[in-house]
Protein backbone atom coordinates (compact mmCIF):
# COMPACT_ATOMS: atom_id res chain seq x y z
CA UNK A 1 0.00 0.00 0.00
CA UNK A 2 1.39 3.63 -0.82
CA UNK A 3 1.80 6.03 1.49
CA UNK A 4 -0.14 9.09 0.56
CA UNK A 5 0.77 12.48 2.05
CA UNK A 6 -1.11 14.81 4.43
CA UNK A 7 -4.73 15.42 3.63
CA UNK A 8 -6.10 18.74 3.60
CA UNK A 9 -10.17 19.74 4.62
CA UNK A 10 -10.71 22.74 2.58
CA UNK A 11 -13.89 23.97 4.51
CA UNK A 12 -16.63 25.69 3.26
CA UNK A 13 -16.83 29.34 4.37
CA UNK A 14 -19.30 30.62 6.56
CA UNK A 15 -22.74 32.35 4.84
CA UNK A 16 -22.21 35.25 7.49
CA UNK A 17 -19.50 36.49 9.47
CA UNK A 18 -21.02 34.89 12.89
CA UNK A 19 -22.38 31.51 11.57
CA UNK A 20 -23.13 30.45 15.18
CA UNK A 21 -24.76 33.69 16.17
CA UNK A 22 -28.91 33.96 15.64
CA UNK A 23 -29.81 35.77 12.75
CA UNK A 24 -32.16 38.85 13.77
CA UNK A 25 -34.58 40.50 11.64
CA UNK A 26 -34.33 44.44 12.72
CA UNK A 27 -37.00 47.34 11.63
CA UNK A 28 -36.30 51.10 11.65
CA UNK A 29 -37.57 52.45 14.56
CA UNK A 30 -40.79 54.09 13.78
CA UNK A 31 -40.13 57.98 14.59
CA UNK A 32 -42.97 60.32 15.44
CA UNK A 33 -42.82 63.82 16.23
CA UNK A 34 -45.86 66.78 16.38
CA UNK A 35 -45.22 69.43 13.65
CA UNK A 36 -47.88 72.12 13.26
CA UNK A 37 -50.57 70.62 15.48
CA UNK A 38 -50.28 67.02 13.32
CA UNK A 39 -48.82 63.77 14.77
CA UNK A 40 -46.19 62.85 12.11
CA UNK A 41 -43.97 59.82 10.98
CA UNK A 42 -40.86 61.18 10.10
CA UNK A 43 -38.38 59.46 7.58
CA UNK A 44 -34.40 58.83 8.38
CA UNK A 45 -33.83 61.91 6.56
CA UNK A 46 -35.98 63.86 8.92
CA UNK A 47 -38.87 64.59 6.47
CA UNK A 48 -42.95 63.93 6.85
CA UNK A 49 -43.34 60.39 5.46
CA UNK A 50 -47.02 60.52 6.21
CA UNK A 51 -49.11 61.77 9.50
CA UNK A 52 -52.45 62.52 11.19
CA UNK A 53 -54.29 65.87 10.74
CA UNK A 54 -55.93 66.90 13.97
CA UNK A 55 -59.53 66.47 14.38
CA UNK A 56 -60.00 70.36 15.50
CA UNK A 57 -56.95 72.46 16.47
CA UNK A 58 -53.63 70.86 17.39
CA UNK A 59 -52.39 67.21 18.54
CA UNK A 60 -50.80 68.10 22.13
CA UNK A 61 -49.81 65.09 23.23
CA UNK A 62 -49.14 61.59 22.26
CA UNK A 63 -48.16 58.04 23.58
CA UNK A 64 -47.38 54.80 21.84
CA UNK A 65 -49.17 51.57 22.96
CA UNK A 66 -49.35 48.48 22.63
CA UNK A 67 -51.80 48.33 19.79
CA UNK A 68 -51.28 52.03 18.34
CA UNK A 69 -50.78 55.48 19.26
CA UNK A 70 -53.28 57.31 22.46
CA UNK A 71 -53.40 61.07 21.36
CA UNK A 72 -55.09 63.98 22.68
CA UNK A 73 -55.71 67.17 21.14
CA UNK A 74 -56.52 70.34 22.30
CA UNK A 75 -60.60 70.85 23.67
CA UNK A 76 -60.90 74.01 22.04
CA UNK A 77 -62.39 73.64 18.72
CA UNK A 78 -63.60 70.20 19.09
CA UNK A 79 -67.32 70.24 18.47
CA UNK A 80 -69.18 70.12 22.06
CA UNK A 81 -70.00 66.80 23.22
CA UNK A 82 -66.77 65.21 21.23
CA UNK A 83 -63.44 64.06 23.65
CA UNK A 84 -60.39 64.75 23.28
CA UNK A 85 -58.86 62.38 23.60
CA UNK A 86 -58.69 58.66 20.78
CA UNK A 87 -56.59 55.91 19.79
CA UNK A 88 -54.96 55.63 16.38
CA UNK A 89 -53.43 52.37 14.83
CA UNK A 90 -50.06 52.38 13.34
CA UNK A 91 -51.20 53.26 10.05
CA UNK A 92 -52.70 56.84 11.84
CA UNK A 93 -56.43 55.37 11.49
CA UNK A 94 -58.97 56.48 14.21
CA UNK A 95 -59.53 52.71 16.30
CA UNK A 96 -61.86 54.79 18.89
CA UNK A 97 -62.72 58.04 20.87
CA UNK A 98 -63.18 57.77 23.76
CA UNK A 99 -65.84 57.50 26.28
CA UNK A 100 -65.32 60.33 28.49
CA UNK A 101 -67.41 61.00 31.73
CA UNK A 102 -67.90 64.97 31.54
CA UNK A 103 -67.48 66.81 28.24
CA UNK A 104 -66.99 70.23 30.46
CA UNK A 105 -63.96 68.86 32.17
CA UNK A 106 -61.32 67.43 29.08
CA UNK A 107 -58.23 65.28 29.13
CA UNK A 108 -55.61 66.97 30.67
CA UNK A 109 -52.92 64.11 30.07
CA UNK A 110 -52.23 60.77 29.33
CA UNK A 111 -50.76 58.92 31.76
CA UNK A 112 -50.57 55.14 30.43
CA UNK A 113 -51.35 52.04 29.78
CA UNK A 114 -51.43 49.69 33.02
CA UNK A 115 -52.93 46.08 31.91
CA UNK A 116 -56.09 46.42 29.57
CA UNK A 117 -56.83 50.25 30.94
CA UNK A 118 -55.54 53.55 29.67
CA UNK A 119 -55.15 56.22 32.49
CA UNK A 120 -55.48 59.53 31.82
CA UNK A 121 -56.18 62.67 33.62
CA UNK A 122 -59.03 65.15 33.72
CA UNK A 123 -58.11 69.24 33.32
CA UNK A 124 -59.99 69.01 37.44
CA UNK A 125 -57.43 66.05 38.62
CA UNK A 126 -60.10 63.31 38.10
CA UNK A 127 -58.34 59.64 37.24
CA UNK A 128 -60.26 58.40 34.43
CA UNK A 129 -59.50 54.69 33.19
CA UNK A 130 -60.82 53.26 29.80
CA UNK A 131 -60.35 50.12 28.29
CA UNK A 132 -57.47 50.40 25.99
CA UNK A 133 -59.24 48.16 23.38
CA UNK A 134 -62.55 50.19 22.42
CA UNK A 135 -62.00 53.73 24.79
CA UNK A 136 -65.39 52.56 26.95
CA UNK A 137 -65.23 54.39 30.69
CA UNK A 138 -64.14 51.73 33.14
CA UNK A 139 -64.29 53.82 36.36
CA UNK A 140 -63.60 57.93 37.44
CA UNK A 141 -61.66 58.69 40.53
CA UNK A 142 -62.48 62.14 41.90
CA UNK A 143 -59.71 64.61 42.87
CA UNK A 144 -61.51 65.31 45.92
CA UNK A 145 -61.55 61.39 46.88
CA UNK A 146 -57.52 61.29 46.11
CA UNK A 147 -56.79 64.11 48.27
CA UNK A 148 -59.45 62.98 51.23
Amino acid sequence: MAAFGPKFIVAQPPTTCCPSCPSFVTTQPQVLAVIDGALCELTRQGTRAHGHAPLATAVVEFQRGSMGFYVREHPFGLLPGLPNLYRLDGAFRMQWMAEWPNPSDPCAAIIGEEGDALVALSVAGAVVRLHADTGRLLSVESSMAATG
